[in-house]
């Protein structure tokens, strides 16, 4: 499936629902799915690659897809992802754009989610959700 009809079909299916705390997760299934803008951003990534976790993985340790710490028009804390190649995408955009039409709408990125944090969130989130 191309890249764009992937992220056509997550975007028919999510809703926007933020999480408590850090939840960061790939939200499965071919239903309805709700999560927040990590959530959409790794569940898109693990979609791009195929739903397989092996791929995922790869592709995160290989740059090929990176998170960005950012801060939405709106001044909130938000998360972007970067394709390699394709540009930028998240959960309000829900399209993929140029780096220069993300600034331009107002995004400020700050920092990258690098492998390390990103597994590190991902597999702490059942510790996470406890608190």
């Amino acid at each position: 499936m191309a890249a764009d009809a992937v992220q056509a079909s997550l975007n028919g299916r999510f809703t926007y629902r933020a999480d408590k705390g850090e939840s960061w997760r790939i939200m499965g299934g071919d239903g309805p799915v709700a999560g927040d803008c990590e959530d959409y951003s790794l569940t898109l990534v693990w979609l791009y690659e195929g739903r397989s976790m092996w791929r995922f993985w790869w592709a995160l340790v290989t740059f090929k897809y990176v998170l960005w710490h950012c801060l939405s028009p709106g001044g909130a804390g938000h998360a972007v992802v970067w394709c390699r190649g394709r540009g930028w995408t998240d959960n309000i955009q829900r399209q993929l754009v140029s780096r220069g039409d993300l600034k331009a709408k107002g995004y400020r990125l700050r920092f990258p989610y690098l492998f390390p944090l990103v597994a590190l969130k991902f597999l702490l989130r059942p510790l996470l959700q406890r608190i």
